[in-house]
C-alpha cells in the first residue's frame, strides 16, 4: 500500500498493511530541519513555503504531510516573497523586524505576532462581553473560497499535491472556528457564562466561515482537514457546555467536509476522555489527542475499543521528556508500546504535540522506525502490539 492508502483505509475503519505513522509536525520544527529560522522565514508566500515542508518530507517519509492554513501571495499590497525579517541587538537585547520591500519595518513580538497586530488583537476589550459579540454578528464578513485561492492561500498545498498526493496523504490543519469569540482567552471563557446564545449564534458563523477556507483546499485536492479545538477539552469547559454551544456546529462542519470529499479530523486538547461517545458519532473520522500531562493520562487501547471502529485514533507520544531528550531506543520502545491500540481499532502512530525545536532527528527516525517495523510489544515484555 502506498502512505496514503495506508492512511485513507485506517481512517475508513479498515487494517492496513501496517500501521501509519504521521508524526505531528505542524509549527516551527520544520524550520529547523530545513535549515531557517521559523521566526524570519515565516513571512513568505505559499510557494516559498514548499521547499521547507519538502525538506521534512524527504528527511523523514512519515505518511502524510502535515500543513497549515496558507500564506498569502500579498503582504499589505506588496509581495509576500520579497519581504526579509531580521535579528537586531539592543540595549534592552534582541528584537525581530519583519522588513518590507518598501523599507517600513514592523516589529516581530515575542508570540509570533506584529507589532501592528496588537492593538487590533484587543478591539474589544473597552466593550462589554454582550456589546461585543452583537457587534461581531453585524458586521460578519465572510472570505469566499475563491478569494482565498487568489489570493494564494491554497498555493503551498497545490504543489504539495500536485508533487506527492498520489501517493502520501496531505492534510491541512487550522485552528478550531468557534469557541475563540473575543479577542482574549479570558474574554472568550466569561462569554460562554455570560453570554451563551450569542456564542453559539457566533460560533455556527464561525463555522460557515471556515467551511469557505476548506472549501478552497479541497479544489487544491487536499486529502484531509483538521481542526484543532485548543479550549474544548473537559478541563476547560464542561462536557455538558461542548455539547450545548459546540458540538453541533462540529457534526455540522465534518458533515460538509466529508461532502467535499476531504476526510474531517480533529486534534483535541486537554482531557478527552468525557467526550468520546460525542466524538465517535460526530461523523469525524480521524481524533488527534495531547501528551500524557496536566492532569490527566490518556489510556489508549481503553479509547480505540470506546471508539467503535468508527473513528482512528492517533497515538500521544511524548514530544517533550521523551521525543525532545529521550534516546532513539527509548523512542522505539514507546511506539512499541503504543502499538498494543491496534490490536483493537483504527490507530494511528502519532506524537501528542507538534514536534519541539531542538529534537533530534534521531528521534524522529527512530519514532518512524519502528512503527514501520510493527514489532509486536509482547517482544519486548510489554504485550502486544502489532496489529493484526
Amino acid at each position: 500500500m502506498t502512505a496514503k492508502e495506508r492512511m485513507l483505509a485506517v481512517m475508513s475503519g479498515k487494517q492496513p498493511d501496517t500501521v501509519p505513522v504521521a508524526p505531528h509536525w505542524w509549527g516551527n520544527y520544520k524550520f529547523e530541519i530545513a535549515g531557517k529560522d521559523y521566526m524570519l522565514d515565516r513571512w513568505g508566500d505559499g510557494a516559498s513555503m514548499v521547499p521547507i515542508y519538502r525538506a521534512f518530507y524527504e528527511r523523514f517519509r512519515p505518511d502524510w504531510f502535515h500543513l497549515s492554513g496558507g500564506y498569502p501571495r500579498l503582504r499589505n499590497g506588496m509581495p509576500s516573497r520579497d519581504y526579509r525579517a531580521e535579528r537586531v541587538m539592543t540595549p534592552s537585547g534582541e528584537r525581530m523586524f519583519l522588513i518590507a520591500p518598501d523599507g517600513s519595518r514592523d516589529e516581530i513580538l515575542a508570540d509570533e505576532s506584529l507589532a501592528s497586530e496588537a492593538a487590533r488583537k484587543h478591539w474589544d476589550t473597552g466593550m462589554s462581553i454582550m456589546e461585543a459579540i452583537d457587534w461581531q454578528l453585524e458586521h460578519v464578513h465572510t472570505v469566499s473560497a475563491r478569494e482565498y485561492v487568489e489570493a494564494g492561500y491554497t498555493d503551498h498545498a497545490q504543489s504539495i499535491v500536485s508533487e506527492y498526493g498520489d501517493r502520501v496523504f496531505v492534510c491541512v490543519n487550522v485552528g478550531a472556528p468557534g469557541i475563540q469569540t473575543m479577542s482574549t482567552y479570558e474574554r472568550s471563557m466569561m462569554a460562554l457564562y455570560d453570554y451563551p446564545e450569542g456564542v453559539k449564534r457566533l460560533a455556527r458563523i464561525h463555522y460557515e466561515q471556515a467551511l469557505e477556507l476548506a472549501k478552497a483546499f479541497a479544489w487544491a485536492g487536499v486529502h484531509g482537514w483538521l481542526i484543532s479545538e485548543d479550549v474544548a477539552g473537559a478541563d476547560t469547559i464542561s462536557p455538558q457546555m461542548y455539547e450545548d454551544m459546540l458540538y453541533p456546529c462540529d457534526c455540522w462542519f465534518f458533515e460538509q467536509v466529508s461532502r467535499l470529499g476531504m476526510v474531517p479530523m480533529v486534534y483535541f486538547c486537554g482531557d478527552v476522555r468525557p467526550l468520546i461517545p460525542l466524538i465517535r458519532d460526530s461523523g469525524v473520522k480521524a481524533l488527534l489527542i495531547e501528551d500524557n500531562r496536566k492532569t490527566f493520562s490518556f489510556d489508549l487501547v481503553s479509547i480505540v475499543k470506546q471508539l467503535r471502529g468508527k473513528v482512528a485514533l492517533f497515538g500521544n507520544l511524548d514530544t517533550t521528556e521523551l521525543l525532545l531528550r529521550g534516546q532513539p531506543s527509548e523512542v522505539e520502545q514507546g511506539v512499541y508500546e503504543q502499538l498494543a491500540a491496534a490490536e483493537y481499532g483504527p490507530f494511528v502512530v502519532a506524537n501528542g504535540s507538534p514536534l519541539a525545536p531542538g529534537t533530534p532527528p534521531e528521534n524522529v527516525e527512530a519514532m518512524i522506525r519502528a512503527a514501520r517495523k510493527g514489532r509486536r510489544s509482547s517482544d519486548h515484555g510489554h504485550g502486544t502490539g502489532e496489529s493484526k
